[in-house]
């Protein structure tokens, strides 16, 4: 997706970008960088204002805002990226990966619970939901379109 698709397409102020959990694992493998580095230098305003030609727009898909940097702020259209940290396993949502050395949380799947809240509630006219095509994400992809997630198919498949 280049310009943000068709919604967008002719919407020059419209704002759509990438957002993800900061404590996925699997994302950069493909090509969503995720990473504490590479998010700890985003710059908030710029990315949710900065004009779509500008390198450091969100409309420029290049960089990913986390929970952190997108809880109470909004773009038109967002796309998450899911990750590794909230898979459906077994018939309920499990943590797939919990890679932090603080002392665990009272509830920690609630805790990945609310922060897909956040992330899925940043698109005000809508959400795209990337689910990276790895085999061990196959029963998160299931159970998302089994909720009504409806799937979208390049090239007319």
């Amino acid at each position: 997706m280049a310009r943000g698709g068709e919604r967008c397409a002719d919407a020059r102020f419209a704002r759509y970008g990438i957002v993800a959990s900061s404590k996925d694992k699997w994302l950069p493998r493909h090509g969503v960088d995720n990473t504490f580095q590479t998010t700890k230098q985003l710059r908030v305003g710029p990315w949710y204002n900065a004009d779509p030609s500008d390198p450091q727009s969100c409309c420029r898909l290049q960089t990913v805002a986390t929970e952190f940097s997108s809880q109470g702020l909004e773009l038109d259209c967002a796309l998450l990226a899911w990750g590794s940290d909230l898979l459906w396993s077994d018939e309920a949502w499990s943590i797939g990966f919990a890679g932090t050395n603080r002392p665990p949380l009272k509830d920690p799947l609630t805790v990945r619970k609310n922060v897909y809240r956040v992330l899925l509630t940043r698109g005000r006219d809508g959400t795209v939901v990337f689910v990276p095509p790895d085999a061990r994400m196959d029963g998160t992809y299931a159970r998302l379109v089994a909720a009504g997630v409806r799937e979208l198919r390049g090239n007319g498949g």
